[in-house]
């Protein structure tokens, strides 16, 4: 009811827009956003429309418009260069990075029926509940199945890897039907009978019972997986959700107004909840989606490569062994019928044959392990038991700066940055001891001493009695990744002027710390700040020395602090503090050193400029325990020094405003 409230509030606002509104609005630059609609087309429009209003006041000289589509008319789009951006599944994006350049700025966070927040999505194998006939994967030979498109991560390739790890190939042994969007047409083929089972994403069944479409109890799930935290029925692995995506032919400076703009979009408002969402996350990493679908050959990874003797002998390795096993036997019978007198000479003979024949189809696998070995893009390093480097690859030696004689007899902690500690890579030790395998990102350092980020895989290699023999660690340099990571940090989080956490921050930050005094009952003090005199340094000087003047008024405020205090810049020539763990006399006297630091003069460019500071403060929790309504109480009291003369302590008080100084 609240969604569809939305919905007319927004239709209503649309045709009560003034003419010259209207006129503005046709100068803006428009700006396409694609949607895959896997719901219907009218619900999609009405979910995703508030966003576009978001971004039209994010960013004003451009208009936003949403466009609804089905697989086939998303890639007739976007092959004709008409969407600016993209929000579609991940195996779509990967379908658009490897043809058109795509570039993923932004990873949905997903809200279930419940309200849970979801960053993860995958693949639910549905039929009837009464269907005795069909209970596991097996089940599902030759059976006809409804899914949505071959491009459908959710929808079709997240259940097919599945049945294809469990030696079940569903594109030949069943009767595979596409219905395209949205999912709710193959939970109603599967209601109806039409077809035996369906494969959609999770979500879809519990949303479609909520909004009363189908009955739950009409439906079972095939395959049913258990992962903590996650609400929804799964019979498949999770995948990071629905990616935001950017074009080839996009403005970059766009691009990344519209990344910050979806970053800063507050998780939980009205926005992401009219499409049942949190908010967005930087992007995640889609690079297994893809493997999954190289492996499996979907467009547009699905042109056969060329067929190589390697080919022949993986394919049909054991063929070949059982034919030269054959026409050995048959040399040997006619070797023991025409020589019965030499049959030590024969057995010798048989012996090295075997010998013969194992060891060149050993060299040939040896081959073609050292080519992986050596032409991969990844560094692999190969250990013995004790850890001691036997080999190295030319990737490795790439991304590291050391040669292979370098490395060769040593231990891979040559390669440490001293960023962790003992315990981490104990705890790697413990995990290749209990589990033989361990992954995760890790810093270290290069022969050059620069540092650089890895997402590194270790596995541990068993021989037959169970004792490690190997150890092989296969590693990528994600440093630009991990940049990327803390610069849309500090956009979002920290004032770009003074280097100060802002607004937002500062929330965040001073929740937790007052939290922390409430559980340990200790008291805390909210201070807004008000530099006096700005405005005429502002109109005497110009902008260009008003941001110097703020920017050694962050630094002078910062000094004054603890360690364990928090400032921030609101806005303007306002500051606001937190000074935690604190009694009233200390906290006066910080303040007080505040005052007294903010009076000195500065210099800037050989000219020295006056100015002041006007303090409001209130108590925690005396005055009151929530941060919104104390930092009304500050700046209140901060006005109330203003008013008093300027350069001044006043301190709220829920009758009065104390004045101090």
């Amino acid at each position: 009811m609240k969604k569809a409230f939305i919905s007319v509030f927004f239709t209503l606002l649309t045709c009560i827009v003034p003419l010259h509104a209207l006129s503005a609005s046709a100068d803006k630059h428009q700006v396409v956003i694609g949607v895959l609609a896997f719901r219907s087309k009218e619900d999609t429009l009405n979910e995703w429309t508030p966003l576009a209003h978001y971004l039209d006041q994010k960013i004003p000289s451009h208009s936003f418009i949403i466009k609804p589509f089905s697989y086939k008319e998303f890639n007739e789009a976007v092959a004709k260069k008409e969407l600016d951006f993209a929000f579609t599944n991940p195996e779509h994006y990967v379908y658009f990075s490897a043809l058109y350049n795509a570039t993923r700025i932004a990873t949905l966070i997903r809200a279930n029926v419940s309200g849970n927040e979801l960053k993860e999505f995958g693949g639910v194998i549905i039929s009837r509940s009464d269907r005795k006939d069909i209970n596991n994967l097996e089940d599902l030979k030759g059976k006809n199945i409804a899914a949505v498109d071959e491009l459908s991560l959710g929808g079709y390739l997240a259940q097919s890897n599945v049945l294809l790890s469990k030696g079940i190939d569903i594109s030949r042994s069943s009767n595979v039907t596409f219905t395209d969007m949205p999912h709710d047409k193959v939970v109603y083929i599967v209601e109806s009978g039409s077809a035996d089972a369906g494969f959609i994403r999770t979500g879809v069944l519990e949303k479609m019972a909520k909004e009363g479409k189908i009955n739950r109890d009409d439906f079972k799930i095939i395959n049913p997986q258990k992962i903590e935290n996650f609400p929804q029925a799964l019979s498949t692995q999770l995948y990071p959700e629905w990616p935001f995506v950017a074009f080839k032919e996009t403005d970059p400076e766009l691009a990344n107004q519209v990344a910050v703009a979806l970053l800063s979009l507050p998780r939980g408002s009205e926005i992401p909840k009219n499409a049942g969402y949190y908010g967005w996350s930087v992007p995640l990493a889609y690079e297994g989606i893809r493997a999954i679908m190289e492996e499996m050959r979907v467009p547009p990874f699905d042109k056969t490569p060329a067929f190589t003797v390697n080919d022949v002998i993986r394919k049909y390795a054991v063929s070949i062994i059982v034919l030269l096993g054959t026409l050995s036997a048959i040399l040997l019978f006619l070797a023991y019928r025409l020589r019965k007198l030499t049959k030590t000479l024969k057995k010798e003979s048989q012996a090295l044959e075997e010998q013969i024949t194992i060891r060149e189809e050993t060299q040939k696998y040896l081959r073609r392990i050292a080519n992986v070995f050596h032409n991969s893009r990844e560094g692999i390093i190969i250990t013995d038991a004790s850890k001691i480097i036997i080999d190295v690859n030319e990737a490795f030696c790439g991304l590291t700066g050391y040669t292979r004689e370098d490395v060769i007899g040593k231990k891979p902690i040559i390669l440490r940055s001293g960023r962790h500690s003992p315990f981490f890579y104990a705890q790697i030790d413990q995990a290749l001891e209990r589990e033989g395998s361990w992954r995760g990102e890790i810093w270290n350092k290069k022969k050059s001493g620069q540092e650089y980020a890895e997402f590194l895989r270790v596995d541990a290699v068993r021989n037959t009695d169970g004792d490690i023999e190997n150890y092989i660690g296969i590693f990528s340099d994600i440093t630009e990744h991990k940049k990327q990571e803390e610069q849309l940090h500090r956009l979002v989080n920290y004032d770009p002027l003074t280097n100060l956490p802002n607004r937002h921050m500062y929330m965040t930050l001073a929740e937790q710390m007052l939290a922390f005094s409430k559980r340990k009952g200790s008291k805390a003090i909210v201070a807004f700040l008000d530099l006096d005199g700005f405005k005429q340094v502002n109109d005497g000087y110009g902008h260009a020395m008003g941001d110097r003047i703020l920017q050694k008024a962050g630094a002078r405020l910062a000094q004054q602090l603890r360690q364990s205090d928090i400032i921030a810049r609101m806005g303007g020539d306002e500051f606001v503090i937190l000074l935690s763990d604190i009694n009233s006399e200390d906290a006066h006297e910080l303040l007080v050193r505040i005052l007294e630091a903010l009076k000195e003069p500065i210099e800037v460019d050989g000219i020295t400029i006056t100015i002041g500071v006007s303090i409001g403060a209130t108590l925690f929790p005396d005055d009151c325990e929530e941060i919104d309504i104390l930092l009304r109480h500050a700046d209140a009291a901060m006005y109330r020094s203003k008013e008093m003369g300027r350069n001044r302590i006043t301190y709220y008080t829920s009758e009065e405003i104390k004045l101090d100084i």
